[in-house]
């Protein structure tokens, strides 16, 4: 059996969630702030390129962060900055900088970027910028993904909806084609990603990922096989 079932929030205080609004480009400022957040933008838009990353890779923050990070539910910053800094898993301090840090080495092979680097002021002037008027510490509506418990999938059966349904996008071989990104080999996402694990790519998957990104498009069973199947293949750790 195939079971998929929707992760259920922590219940927030009403006053403590905030709407999920995508600035206006017209509240970037003229000043040099302005020209921060712009570049901030194009760098998530056209990241190996604009960090010039080696050709390992084929990521860019936009793979994951969809709509440059402004769609609802496919991981936005919209919001993001100001959950920063936070309490991470070991107990200590996560700042912003250190979480662009993290998603850059894991997902992108990126070098470290210190706290004053033009780029990573840029990546987070743009973030912060889309988490304007959000009080500090607010959840807002729609932020993260659509996660997913799965409990069983069929990796054969997985591999099959994948040469119908995902390879004229990713790649009969998951290598990545102008339309979508690789999902494995050494070209993608690595094993520490967050999308490698079973709840975030399936909601991932269920959400914005079937053919022609529309949602549920894949049946709950199907969502529960492609992400048994791509999970599998070989990845870097």
């Amino acid at each position: 059996m195939v079971t998929l079932v929707a992760a259920t929030p922590s219940p927030r205080p009403e006053s403590d969630t905030a709407v999920f609004v995508v600035p206006a480009d017209s509240l970037i400022p003229s000043d040099a702030m302005g020209t921060a957040i712009r570049r901030g933008r194009a760098i998530a838009i056209a990241t190996r390129d604009s960090m010039h990353l080696d050709a390992v890779g084929a990521l860019r923050c936009v793979s994951c962060h969809l709509e440059a990070g402004t769609k609802r539910g496919a991981l936005p910053w919209v919001g993001s900055y100001a959950r920063y800094p936070r309490v991470d898993v070991r107990g200590g301090v996560l700042t912003v900088h250190e979480r662009v840090n993290i998603c850059l080495r894991r997902n992108l092979r990126a070098p470290v970027l210190r706290p004053d680097d033009a780029q990573m002021e840029a990546l987070v002037s743009y973030i912060a910028f889309l988490s304007r008027g959000i009080r500090l510490g607010s959840q807002v509506e729609g932020q993260g993904d659509d996660t997913l418990t799965v409990r069983a999938g069929n990796a054969a059966e997985g591999g099959r909806v994948w040469k119908v349904e995902c390879a004229i996008c990713h790649g009969a071989g998951g290598q990545g084609t102008p339309k979508g990104g690789p999902v494995w080999g050494r070209r993608s996402f690595t094993a520490a990603s967050e999308l490698a694990s079973w709840s975030t790519f399936a909601g991932f998957l269920r959400g914005h990922m079937s053919t022609g990104g529309r949602r549920s498009t894949l049946s709950d069973e199907d969502v529960a096989n492609v992400t048994s199947f791509v999970l599998r293949q070989a990845r870097s750790r």
